[in-house]
C-alpha cells in the first residue's frame, strides 16, 4: 500500500477533526448570540408595554382596595344587624350575614394582596432592567470574531448571526471538499468505494485493511 497516500489520508482526517471543532465553536457562539437576542427582545418588549402595564396594575390595586373597604362596611352593617336583632330568627339571619361579610372580606383581602404583589413584581422587574442590559452587553462584548454590539442589542445579534452563518457555511464547504477528497483517496487505496463515510471512517477502513494485509505492520499515530 502507498504509505504516502495513507499519511495524506491521516492528515485529511486530522484536518477534518479541526474543522469539526471549529464548526462546533461557531455553533456555540451562534447559540449564545441567539440567547442574547431573545433576552434583548424580551427587555425591549417589557419597556414598550411598561407604562400601560403599570397603569393597569395600579388600577387593579385601586379597585381591590375599594372593594375591601366596601366589604368592611358590609361587615359593620351586618354586625349592627346582629346586635339589634329582636328574635331568634332575626339573629340567625344576621349571623349568616356576618359570616358572609367576613368571607367577602377574606376574598377581597386576597385580591388586594395579589394586586400589591403584582405591582411590586412589575417595579422590581423595571428596576432590574438596567443591570440586565449591562449583563447582556458584557456577554455580547465577550464574543470573539464578531463586531462589538451597538446600542440596539437585537440589531447587533441579527448582524452577528448573519456573520456566524456565513462562517459556518465556509467551514462546512471546506469539510465537504475535504471529506470528498478523503473518500476518493480511501477508495483508491482500498479498490472499492467508501463514499458516504467521514474522513475518520474512511481512514479506519483503510487502516483495518492495511493491518490485515500480509507483510504490513501498522504504525501508531
Amino acid at each position: 500500500m502507498d504509505e504516502r497516500a495513507l499519511e495524506e489520508l491521516r492528515r485529511l482526517a486530522r484536518r477534518d477533526r479541526e474543522l469539526e471543532s471549529e464548526a462546533d465553536a461557531l455553533h456555540a457562539l451562534d447559540a449564545e448570540v441567539s440567547a442574547i437576542r431573545r433576552s434583548a427582545e424580551a427587555i425591549a418588549a417589557f419597556s414598550s408595554t411598561y407604562e400601560a402595564e403599570e397603569e393597569r396594575r395600579a388600577a387593579d390595586l385601586h379597585e381591590a382596595r375599594d372593594e375591601l373597604a366596601r366589604r368592611h362596611d358590609e361587615l359593620q352593617q351586618a354586625e349592627r344587624g346582629a346586635a339589634t336583632a329582636r328574635d331568634e330568627a332575626g339573629r340567625a339571619y344576621a349571623e349568616k350575614a356576618v359570616a358572609r361579610a367576613r368571607d367577602h372580606i377574606a376574598v377581597a383581602e386576597a385580591r388586594r394582596s395579589r394586586a400589591e404583589a403584582a405591582g411590586a413584581e412589575l417595579e422590581a422587574a423595571a428596576a432590574a432592567r438596567p443591570d440586565e442590559l449591562a449583563a447582556l452587553d458584557a456577554r455580547a462584548r465577550a464574543i470573539a470574531d464578531v463586531r462589538p454590539p451597538a446600542d440596539d442589542l437585537s440589531e447587533w445579534a441579527s448582524r452577528a448571526h448573519a456573520e456566524l452563518f456565513v462562517a459556518v457555511g465556509q467551514v462546512d464547504t471546506q469539510r465537504e471538499r475535504l471529506i470528498r477528497e478523503a473518500n476518493e483517496l480511501a477508495s483508491m487505496l482500498l479498490g472499492e468505494p467508501t463514499y458516504g463515510s467521514t474522513a475518520a471512517q474512511a481512514l479506519r477502513q483503510v487502516e483495518r485493511y492495511w493491518t490485515s494485509s500480509p507483510g504490513h505492520v501498522s504504525e501508531s499515530r
